[in-house]
């Protein structure tokens, strides 16, 4: 999940006062989904207002918000700071009242929040399992960073853990291995697994907990038993700068006799290598986002853009075909900024980036620079893309009053399409921006 880092701002006499409205960057997918389970939530619980927000790594961020304004939203995340309670617990947040479900681990907490008169049973019995959903949607969150050419690096690192577990089988004599890793740029499991691997210890690898959350019983469980069911089983976890990220387990049949103290020794060797390498490739991941990625928006930033830009316009030079190019800016950004200060200024971005990801997977929204944003569309003709201009506006427009800020946010929409990859699309659409700024100014008098 890709995240800005939030914090506690001082007013200007030195008084704390609630920590500023971050927004979460998800990837589209994943942003979709929460926004269908949140409409969920609140049909199934016949309520008309709700948000889901996480704590990442200490860091809280809103994730999805329905007819909550910024100072209830900000009044919730303060009050769950000392809230030692049980969930799903009742809170007040100025004066509305709010039943708040938590589910989780410390690294990654989730919360659920609708607001109530009184907490029912309802509440009680269906609240836990909407945050558990949420969990699961942002432990499947992949990464939204991808060259506009493949990247074969996860396949190649899968091929290179495989090979070495299946060597390290041979050494071993064992009849199935699997490691487990916890990958904490998508909070999720990665399985490896060569061997035989029967159906009821392949279920029970699915269903493992979170580090810190019961980890190494859960793997001393697993090892026992594997040795009721009449095997040898040995395990070993996966340790990277101290901190438990996984774990690994190996097993054969008895008339091997039980691991000896060598074997015992290459396993541990071969587990650390392994969890190296597999840090190796997490770093290169985080570092390709922070490339790739605009940090506050969650957006493609413009290095990104360009060479997409490129290399789409050029493969419609060899194959023509339409392509497309929505170029807008925030109308009024520099008023926002100084007159409600750049923090707010930052979620006006932030907003808007949520929304440009809502486009199609294919697509490529990117921010431009300052408060000017892209979207790229292969394959789609004009009024394809006026289309989704309009929508664009609709849900912008609607995400800002569901966050009730004190301001309207409009943006000016260019357009332009070419047939043959042109490469003065961004011209095209850059004129047709200012003429619709021109348009705009006409319309308002």
């Amino acid at each position: 999940m890709t995240v800005e880092r939030s914090g506690y701002h001082a007013s200007t006499v030195g008084v704390k006062t609630h920590p500023a409205l971050y927004l979460a960057s998800l990837p589209r997918a994943t942003a979709k989904a929460m926004e269908q389970l949140m409409d969920t939530m609140l049909a199934a619980l016949r309520v008309d207002a709700g948000a889901f927000w996480v704590e990442h790594e200490h860091n809280t961020y809103s994730l999805v918000m329905r007819n909550v304004s910024v100072m209830e939203m900000q009044a919730l995340q303060q009050a769950m700071v000392s809230c030692g309670q049980q969930y799903p617990v009742m809170l007040q947040a100025g004066d509305q009242n709010y039943v708040v479900s938590c589910t989780g681990y410390p690294l990654l907490r989730i919360y659920a929040a609708v607001r109530v008169q009184a907490v029912r049973p309802l509440y009680r019995r269906l609240m836990p399992r909407f945050t558990r959903l949420a969990q699961t949607l942002l432990q499947g969150n992949t990464s939204p960073i991808g060259m506009p050419a493949e990247d074969t690096s996860h396949r190649a690192y899968r091929v290179v853990v495989e090979d070495s577990l299946r060597r390290l089988c041979e050494l071993m004599q064992a009849t199935g291995c699997t490691l487990l890793w916890f990958s904490s740029w998508n909070n999720s499991w990665h399985r490896f697994a060569v061997g035989s691997v029967p159906s009821w210890l392949y279920q029970q690898l699915w269903e493992m907990p979170s580090p810190g959350d019961g980890l190494e019983s859960w793997a001393r469980g697993i090892e026992a038993l594997v040795q009721r069911r009449g095997q040898h089983c040995v395990g070993n976890e996966l340790t990277v700068r101290d901190m438990v990220k996984g774990c690994i387990f190996v097993w054969r049949d008895k008339t091997h006799g039980d691991f000896a103290v060598e074997e015992m020794e290459w396993l541990r060797i071969t587990v650390q290598m392994m969890a190296a390498s597999l840090d190796v490739l997490e770093t290169q991941t985080a570092l390709l986002q922070k490339v790739y990625q605009d940090p506050l928006t969650g957006v493609f930033n413009r290095l990104y853009f360009e060479t997409a830009y490129r290399q789409i316009l050029h493969n419609a030079q060899r194959h023509p075909r339409p392509v497309s190019l929505l170029l807008m800016d925030i109308n009024n950004f520099k008023h926002i900024n100084d007159t409600f200060g750049h923090e707010m200024g930052d979620m006006v971005l932030q907003l808007v980036g949520q929304v440009l990801q809502q486009v199609r997977a294919g697509d490529v929204p990117a921010r431009y620079g300052g408060d000017e944003f892209v979207v790229l569309l292969p394959d789609t003709d004009k009024a394809g893309a006026r289309v989704l201009a309009q929508r664009l506006q609709v849900t912008l427009k609607q995400a800002a009053e569901q966050l009730g800020l004190p301001f309207p946010i409009r943006v000016s929409i260019g357009c332009a399409t070419v047939t043959n990859g042109d490469s003065s699309l961004l011209l095209l659409a850059d004129q047709d921006m200012y003429m619709q700024k021109q348009l705009e100014k006409a319309a308002d008098g």
